[in-house]
């Protein structure tokens, strides 16, 4: 059966009646005068009546409509009309519970009476509260009889227009109904799972296929050796695969030939630019060092001369992907110095014009992208159905080559196809005859229009899950070619209402299964990606946009709006609002829209044409992502308290925000985020039970510091009981501070970072800390000791210190040996220039104490000499902070539902990995060859003062030249002493081995730097390297 009813309304109506269970599970109130705070009698019957209408409407199938076998037109005006009043019956029956739930909250509490004067005046409040009590039964009363005649007239209409007609025979029997819904929804499951697990590189990182010759192209344009400023342009129409040459070729090659460029960036662009938007986005790519750092360069052409100022006397490479107009690369060319040092810039337009006024009007230098051939096509569906190599089941070879030439040799056409069949494959012919005889396009070849593009989506569309629909069509309130992180979009996906627990699934697990599904069908396309191969972020391609946004207005889903649409008109109530106002610099109020009933709203622009939140009391969602052309702009968002529904709350900018001092108010409030300064502390945050996410920078800023600080440790961190990772930095730290956080049994992750050293150590008592698996302490002074049974699960332990305060304790008393469950332990000491025989004293002193340890020879040691911590001799603060971490101090939480990592090296670029068993040394090389990454692998010992000399310089290379991959091996591991035999280390430490696609290329014995770095570059920019 196909659904005859929308996205919204499939997810939306399922989830009423759960909804009207929970309120009818409230125990019954009391009578007066006891303070009302649930439903009275009365009122729990007319629910109930209502209630039982609804389920009437869902459980006889009223919601589907089985098309006929031979096509699937869309809907009539009968049935799109129907669809309609039943979708907005959805929507203000669950505005009406979440209005009822609102009073019902605000009807908690009451006074003592305890003197004459509180006697009279909770006799006037209890007046006052019959009288509202009595509106309400009115208002439920009046409420709940329309709705039932809604519903009793949807069924009637539904009946009378016969749109049953075709489901009479098909539909099974009353007592058989739930366990066929049951089974549709096993069998919903089980394609997902198919999907999911199955979901390959290619799904992953795109699927290039027949663009060899133009890969090609790129590289030798790439490594030329020329050393003047070139720009290449592809060019090919939307769909015809440019964004996923380019993404690869950044990936495969870009990263990999980064050693010879100090910068680089990948940068998107919209049809409507925000030029603002993307040199900001360009100049943090550029100088990924200050992208944490808040920024006061908000005008054009300050970005401009600041991008190139930083371009000046480096060598870089930029990809800007989809440049509709010549004039705006006229603009950011400005911005990009041609000082002869072999920079390159890569352009891909869907416009000819545009691509020949970037590169100069040299033809030469453009890549021009076709359609594929039906051969190429072919393999490219059959691949996507399949996977690479597997067989094609021959009984759908021929309806097969119909919907591929139907597909006009557009990859993304063919790829969204593709994954649509692979989790229909248990369906047998019926599905594919009907998107075989759906496809009446001529030829996408010939005609690669918006239009044709559209219909293929719309099929796909249509045969999706309800709850695939209506996260698919949340993503149209994003702007275009906006990245948009996986965490992000599940958590408001969740806040939505659109997930439920799945076997034992927790929501923001399924949520995620959700998000890799879209991936896994290409209906987004993939950005960052972990090591793991799975996907963080993703953009969605201009077309898909387009279709969803339009499929967004048709079935009153969600509606976007720029600033030069203020007083459109919109017949339907809004329930999604999306306001682009990037390029606004002033903007009338919204017009012609009645807003009342907004649920979710988005706002991307300048903070001053942000409409007052006050008006939107029943928002469930809030994402703002302000920038302000001022350096001090702020926004008063005071008001949020009292949006009693609001479940997320994200805010970016470079702009400083008021929250309220309290929030408990905000009892289903999930996410709240602030990626801006914010100027209070949220006193009751303890008492927001729902609460699963938490980020805030607060509090003051440090002197000439980008960076925020705590006095000492908040007291009511020590009642976030559901806590699970906390980085945090303060003043000061006392005994009490600590023993503020030992209760957090939850807590998994601790980084505490301390400005000054007590004067008395701390000491990290036997009792608390339970679940503590990580541990990094930051301060001046190794002032902390542990003693027998404190922090029982610790698992790593990371110190920071500076060596001229070392003597401050006794080394005596560390207590390393009392961490039974310690496997690693690593150091870095401040002052690389003090007197070399007091780092030898401070240095042998702590190996001694991490000797004590019971396990000393299993146990993993790492300590290495960095400047001093925390501007010893008048270094910047704020520059110390940005070594210590790179996502910044302040006040970061997140709580259990994000797992930590177990003591596995993660091989983010730009790190130094090190192993601690076979098997992960095995998996770091086994990537490495897949991705024909260069490996650097140094073979050292803590023992070796050559090692530890070279030491911070491989960590320098490995960020220098972060395509590589750069492993450290202990030799005095006896976990890895399979290791050091293979590569016949000979006693030789340190000793550095280059290997590629699996073989070994080259070898220094010894601690050489400049040879060391000399010879990493010179692979990594090798042809061998390119390969």
């Amino acid at each position: 059966m196909a659904p005859a009813v929308s996205a919204s309304q499939g997810v939306i109506m399922r989830s009423l009646t759960s909804k009207l269970d929970s309120l009818l599970l409230q125990p019954p109130e009391p009578p007066p005068p006891a303070q009302p705070s649930s439903l009275r009698k009365g009122e729990r019957k007319k629910i109930l009546l209502l209630r039982g209408d609804l389920r009437h409407l869902l459980d006889d199938h009223y919601l589907l409509v089985e098309p006929p076998s031979d096509t699937a037109p869309p809907p009539d005006s009968t049935v799109a009309c129907w669809a309609k009043e039943v979708r907005e019956l959805s929507y203000d029956v669950d505005d009406f519970l979440d209005e009822l739930t609102t009073q019902l909250l605000h009807h908690r509490g009451g006074g003592d009476g305890s003197s004459t004067a509180g006697a009279k005046k909770m006799i006037s409040s209890m007046i006052a509260r019959l009288r509202g009590e009595l509106n309400r039964r009115r208002w439920i009363a009046d409420e709940v009889t329309l709705f039932r005649a809604r519903v009793k007239e949807a069924i009637r209409r539904h009946e009378s227009y016969d749109l049953g007609r075709r489901t009479s025979s098909s539909r099974p029997r009353e007592e058989d109904d739930d366990d066929d819904r049951e089974d549709s929804a096993g069998n919903e499951r089980r394609r997902f799972l198919s999907l999911t697990f199955g979901m390959d590189d290619a799904a992953v990182h795109g699927q290039l296929v027949g663009r060899d010759i133009s890969m090609q192209k790129l590289v030798r344009w790439l490594a030329d050796g020329e050393p003047k400023l070139k720009v290449a342009s592809v060019v090919g129409s939307g769909g015809v695969g440019k964004t996923t040459l380019a993404t690869e070729f950044y990936r495969l090659h870009g990263r990999r030939l980064d050693a010879p460029f100090d910068c680089r960036a990948f940068v998107r662009t919209p049809r409507k630019p925000d030029m603002t938007k993307i040199l900001t986005d360009m100049l943090s790519q550029l100088r990924p060092q200050h992208q944490h750092q808040s920024s006061d360069v908000w005008e054009v052409d300050r970005l401009l001369e600041t991008i190139r100022t930083h371009l000046q006397d480096k060598k870089y490479f930029i990809i800007i992907e989809d440049l509709w107009a010549s004039s705006m690369w006229d603009i950011v060319s400005r911005g990009l110095p041609d000082n002869n040092s072999c920079s390159r810039i890569l352009i891909t337009t869907e416009i000819e014009p545009v691509a020949l006024a970037c590169c100069g009007y040299n033809s030469e230098h453009i890549i021009k992208i076709d359609p594929l051939g039906d051969d190429v096509s072919s393999q490219l569906f059959f691949s996507g159905v399949v996977g690479q190599g597997n067989e094609f089941p021959g009984y759908l070879t021929e309806v097969s080559h119909d919907i591929i030439k139907k597909c006009g040799g557009l990859p993304l056409a063919i790829t969204i196809t593709a994954r649509h069949f692979k989790s229909q494959l248990l369906d047998g012919m019926q599905q594919w005859n009907h998107i075989q005889k759906s496809l009446t396009t001529s030829n996408l070849k010939k005609n690669p229009t918006l239009q044709g593009m559209r219909q293929v989506l719309n099929l796909i569309y249509n045969n999706l899950p309800h709850c695939l629909k209506a996260c698919l069509l949340y993503l149209s309130i994003y702007k275009e070619d906006y990245i948009i992180r996986k965490a992000n979009l599940v958590r408001q996906w969740m806040a939505e209402g659109f997930i439920n627990s799945i076997e034992n699934k927790v929501m923001e697990e399924v949520a995620g299964n959700y998000f890799d599904e879209l991936v896994g069908r290409g209906l987004v396309q993939p950005v960052d990606v972990n090591c793991k191969n799975e996907v963080l972020s993703c953009v969605v391609h201009h077309m898909v946009l387009n279709f969803i946004r339009c499929k967004s207005i048709e079935e009153n889903f969600s509606i976007t709006l720029d600033h030069s649409q203020t007083t459109v008109r919109h017949s339907d109530k809004v329930r999604r609002l999306s306001l682009h106002f990037s390029n606004a610099h002033d903007t009338t109020p919204l017009a012609g829209l009645r807003l009342s009933q907004v649920r979710s709203m988005a706002f991307f622009g300048q903070v001053k044409c942000m409409p007052s939140i006050a008006d939107y009391r029943l928002l469930r969602v809030l994402i703002l992502c302000f920038w302000a052309d001022q350096e001090k702009t702020s926004y008063d968002l005071t008001s949020i308290s009292e949006l009693i529904q609001l479940r997320y709350l994200k805010i970016t900018g470079n702009i400083t925000v008021k929250l309220p001092e309290k929030i408990q108010g905000l009892q289903h409030l999930q996410t709240l985020e602030a990626d801006a300064r914010a100027t209070a502390v949220l006193l009751d945050i303890v008492h927001t039970q729902c609460l699963l996410h938490l980020r805030l920078v607060l509090l003051d800023l440090l002197p000439h510091c980008h960076r925020y600080i705590f006095n000492s440790i908040p007291k009511w961190t020590g009642k976030l009981n559901n806590l699970c990772i906390l980085n945090i930095a303060v003043m000061q730290i006392s005994q009490d501070d600590l023993d503020t956080l030992k209760g957090l049994g939850s807590l998994t992750a601790l980084s505490l970072l301390v400005r000054t050293a007590p004067a008395q150590r701390i000491v990290a008592a036997n009792e608390g800390f339970g679940s503590l698996k990580y541990f990094m302490f930051v301060c001046t002074a190794p002032c902390m000791t542990f003693v027998e049974g404190a922090m029982p699960s610790v698992q790593r332990l990371n110190l920071r210190f500076n060596a001229n305060e070392f003597k401050q304790y006794d080394s005596k008393e560390t207590g390393f040996e009392h961490l039974v469950a310690l496997a690693e332990i690593s150091a870095r000491i401040g002052g690389t220039d003090d007197d070399e025989s007091n780092k030898t004293e401070v240095e042998s002193a702590l190996r001694t104490a991490i000797r004590k340890h019971p396990t000393p020879s299993t146990l993993m040691v790492d300590i290495q000499w960095v400047d001093w911590i925390f501007g010893a001799e008048g270094r910047d603060l704020d520059e110390d902070l940005a070594q210590q971490d790179d996502n910044g101090y302040g006040f970061f939480i997140l709580f259990p539902d994000i797992s930590i990592e177990e003591d596995m090296p993660t091989g983010a670029e730009g790190t130094v990995i090190v192993p601690h068993t076979m098997e992960q040394f095995a998996l770091h090389m086994s990537q490495a060859k897949q991705s024909h990454k260069l490996v650097v692998i140094q073979f050292t010992t803590s023992r070796c003062p050559a090692s530890r000399y070279i030491a911070p310089a491989f960590t320098e290379y490995a960020k220098e030249f972060a395509g590589a991959v750069f492993i450290k091996v202990n030799v005095d591991s006896d976990e890895l002493e399979s290791v050091t035999d293979w590569y016949d280390i000979e006693g030789i430490v340190p000793t550095f081995f280059f290997v590629k696609d699996g073989e070994k290329i080259d070898k220094i014995p010894g601690a050489n730097k400049e040879l060391l770095r000399a010879k990493i570059q010179r692979h990594t920019a090798s042809p061998y390297f390119l390969r």
